[in-house]
Protein backbone atom coordinates (compact mmCIF):
# COMPACT_ATOMS: atom_id res chain seq x y z
CA UNK A 1 0.00 0.00 0.00
CA UNK A 2 1.28 3.43 -0.96
CA UNK A 3 0.49 6.48 1.17
CA UNK A 4 0.20 9.83 -0.57
CA UNK A 5 -0.03 13.18 1.19
CA UNK A 6 0.30 16.93 0.71
CA UNK A 7 3.74 17.95 2.00
CA UNK A 8 3.99 21.16 4.00
CA UNK A 9 6.69 22.38 1.61
CA UNK A 10 4.02 22.72 -1.09
CA UNK A 11 1.33 24.13 1.21
CA UNK A 12 3.21 26.80 3.17
CA UNK A 13 2.84 29.44 0.41
CA UNK A 14 -0.96 29.07 0.65
CA UNK A 15 -0.80 29.26 4.44
CA UNK A 16 1.36 32.40 4.19
CA UNK A 17 -0.82 34.15 1.59
CA UNK A 18 -4.04 33.40 3.44
CA UNK A 19 -2.68 34.33 6.85
CA UNK A 20 -1.04 37.60 5.81
CA UNK A 21 -4.01 38.59 3.68
CA UNK A 22 -6.42 37.88 6.52
CA UNK A 23 -4.36 39.90 9.02
CA UNK A 24 -4.08 42.80 6.54
CA UNK A 25 -7.83 42.85 5.78
CA UNK A 26 -8.86 42.62 9.42
CA UNK A 27 -6.41 45.41 10.32
CA UNK A 28 -7.88 47.63 7.61
CA UNK A 29 -11.40 46.83 8.81
CA UNK A 30 -10.51 48.28 12.22
CA UNK A 31 -9.99 51.69 10.60
CA UNK A 32 -13.30 51.76 8.71
CA UNK A 33 -16.83 52.41 9.89
CA UNK A 34 -18.83 49.16 10.18
CA UNK A 35 -21.47 50.50 7.78
CA UNK A 36 -19.12 51.63 5.01
CA UNK A 37 -18.84 49.91 1.65
CA UNK A 38 -15.10 49.41 2.14
CA UNK A 39 -15.78 47.60 5.42
CA UNK A 40 -18.11 45.15 3.67
CA UNK A 41 -15.68 44.59 0.82
CA UNK A 42 -12.89 43.89 3.32
CA UNK A 43 -15.20 41.58 5.28
CA UNK A 44 -15.94 39.63 2.10
CA UNK A 45 -12.25 39.33 1.23
CA UNK A 46 -11.55 38.28 4.84
CA UNK A 47 -14.14 35.51 4.58
CA UNK A 48 -12.56 34.34 1.33
CA UNK A 49 -9.10 34.28 2.91
CA UNK A 50 -10.44 32.47 5.99
CA UNK A 51 -11.92 29.85 3.63
CA UNK A 52 -8.48 29.50 1.97
CA UNK A 53 -6.93 28.93 5.43
CA UNK A 54 -9.45 26.20 6.25
CA UNK A 55 -9.13 24.62 2.80
CA UNK A 56 -5.33 24.50 3.11
CA UNK A 57 -5.59 22.93 6.57
CA UNK A 58 -8.02 20.39 5.11
CA UNK A 59 -5.56 19.46 2.37
CA UNK A 60 -2.71 19.26 4.89
CA UNK A 61 -4.55 16.65 6.95
CA UNK A 62 -5.75 14.59 3.96
CA UNK A 63 -3.95 11.39 3.04
CA UNK A 64 -4.55 8.94 0.21
CA UNK A 65 -3.95 5.18 0.37
CA UNK A 66 -3.33 3.55 -2.99
CA UNK A 67 -3.21 -0.22 -3.40
CA UNK A 68 -4.09 -2.94 -5.89
CA UNK A 69 -7.77 -2.94 -4.95
CA UNK A 70 -8.73 0.68 -4.32
CA UNK A 71 -7.89 4.28 -3.64
CA UNK A 72 -8.91 5.66 -0.28
CA UNK A 73 -9.05 9.25 0.96
CA UNK A 74 -8.37 9.42 4.70
CA UNK A 75 -8.61 12.28 7.16
CA UNK A 76 -5.52 12.01 9.38
CA UNK A 77 -7.11 14.25 12.03
CA UNK A 78 -10.49 12.50 11.89
CA UNK A 79 -12.31 15.45 10.31
CA UNK A 80 -14.14 13.40 7.72
CA UNK A 81 -15.32 9.88 7.03
CA UNK A 82 -12.88 7.93 4.82
CA UNK A 83 -13.84 7.59 1.16
CA UNK A 84 -12.93 4.37 -0.65
CA UNK A 85 -13.28 3.67 -4.34
CA UNK A 86 -12.53 0.14 -5.46
CA UNK A 87 -10.88 -0.03 -8.87
CA UNK A 88 -13.47 -2.56 -9.99
CA UNK A 89 -16.27 -0.07 -9.23
CA UNK A 90 -14.68 2.85 -11.08
CA UNK A 91 -17.21 4.96 -13.00
CA UNK A 92 -15.22 7.93 -14.29
CA UNK A 93 -11.88 9.73 -14.16
CA UNK A 94 -11.53 13.41 -14.98
CA UNK A 95 -8.19 15.20 -15.21
CA UNK A 96 -8.29 18.98 -15.40
CA UNK A 97 -5.51 21.53 -15.97
CA UNK A 98 -5.79 25.08 -14.68
CA UNK A 99 -3.26 27.42 -16.21
CA UNK A 100 -1.89 30.44 -14.37
CA UNK A 101 -0.23 31.84 -17.46
CA UNK A 102 -1.61 32.74 -20.83
CA UNK A 103 0.81 30.47 -22.68
CA UNK A 104 -0.16 27.51 -20.45
CA UNK A 105 3.39 27.02 -19.17
CA UNK A 106 2.42 27.05 -15.48
CA UNK A 107 -0.54 25.84 -13.50
CA UNK A 108 -1.90 22.85 -11.64
CA UNK A 109 -3.94 19.73 -12.30
CA UNK A 110 -6.80 18.11 -10.44
CA UNK A 111 -8.07 14.57 -10.76
CA UNK A 112 -11.58 13.47 -9.81
CA UNK A 113 -12.10 9.73 -9.46
CA UNK A 114 -15.71 8.60 -9.18
CA UNK A 115 -16.91 5.18 -8.22
CA UNK A 116 -19.60 3.36 -6.33
CA UNK A 117 -18.19 4.74 -3.04
CA UNK A 118 -18.49 8.40 -4.07
CA UNK A 119 -15.68 10.54 -5.38
CA UNK A 120 -12.09 11.30 -4.50
CA UNK A 121 -10.43 14.51 -5.61
CA UNK A 122 -6.74 15.46 -5.47
CA UNK A 123 -4.58 18.16 -6.99
CA UNK A 124 -1.05 18.15 -8.30
CA UNK A 125 0.42 19.41 -5.00
CA UNK A 126 -0.14 15.88 -3.73
CA UNK A 127 3.13 13.98 -3.27
CA UNK A 128 2.62 11.04 -5.65
CA UNK A 129 -0.06 12.70 -7.79
CA UNK A 130 1.24 11.23 -11.05
CA UNK A 131 1.14 7.56 -9.96
CA UNK A 132 -2.41 8.08 -8.66
CA UNK A 133 -3.55 9.60 -11.96
CA UNK A 134 -1.79 7.00 -14.10
CA UNK A 135 -3.27 4.15 -12.04
CA UNK A 136 -6.78 5.62 -12.31
CA UNK A 137 -6.43 6.19 -16.08
CA UNK A 138 -5.06 2.68 -16.63
CA UNK A 139 -7.99 1.19 -14.69
CA UNK A 140 -10.46 3.30 -16.67
CA UNK A 141 -8.96 2.12 -19.97
CA UNK A 142 -8.87 -1.49 -18.77
CA UNK A 143 -12.58 -1.32 -17.97
CA UNK A 144 -13.41 0.38 -21.27
CA UNK A 145 -14.63 3.63 -19.70
CA UNK A 146 -14.89 6.62 -21.99
CA UNK A 147 -12.62 9.55 -21.12
CA UNK A 148 -13.61 13.04 -22.20
CA UNK A 149 -11.40 14.98 -24.60
CA UNK A 150 -10.03 17.28 -21.89
CA UNK A 151 -8.96 14.33 -19.75
CA UNK A 152 -7.22 12.66 -22.69
CA UNK A 153 -5.39 15.88 -23.61
CA UNK A 154 -4.34 16.50 -20.02
CA UNK A 155 -3.17 12.89 -19.65
CA UNK A 156 -0.90 13.43 -22.65
CA UNK A 157 0.44 16.63 -21.04
CA UNK A 158 1.10 14.77 -17.79
CA UNK A 159 2.90 11.93 -19.57
CA UNK A 160 4.99 14.40 -21.58
CA UNK A 161 5.98 16.16 -18.37
CA UNK A 162 6.94 12.83 -16.79
CA UNK A 163 8.97 11.89 -19.87
CA UNK A 164 10.80 15.24 -19.77
CA UNK A 165 11.65 14.67 -16.09
CA UNK A 166 12.96 11.18 -16.83
CA UNK A 167 10.24 9.32 -14.94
Amino acid sequence: MTRLYYPLSRLWPDHLRAGLGLVFCVALMLFNAPVSVIFFVLAGVSLLLAWLCVHTLWRQQTEFALDGDAVQQISRWGWAKPKRIAWGELRSVKLRYFSTRRDGSAGWMTVTIRGHGGKVRADSDLEGFEPLVLRALNEAMRQGLTLDAATEANARLLQQGLARNGV
